[in-house]
């Protein structure tokens, strides 16, 4: 069964949002591993945003937006 691992840099400003955060992401990432081999995610301030490969994308690549716990 496919499982993902997640890195993070520097979680010193709300260390539990950012806990939240990365458990949502990889919850997201393992489910998305079903239909595509490879999925990044990409943390930024809002959130984060996993890409993956898809045929149903125009560019052959999806993505799906994750909003920061509040």
């Amino acid at each position: 069964m496919p499982s993902a691992s997640t890195r993070t840099g520097n979680t010193k400003k709300s260390p539990a949002r950012t806990e939240t955060l990365v458990r949502k992401a990889a919850a997201a990432a393992t489910g998305l591993l079903d239909q595509s081999e490879r999925v990044l995610v990409v943390y930024d301030e809002g959130g984060a945003t996993l890409y993956y490969e898809s045929d149903d994308a125009e560019d052959g690549i999806g993505r799906r937006k994750l909003p920061r716990a509040s």
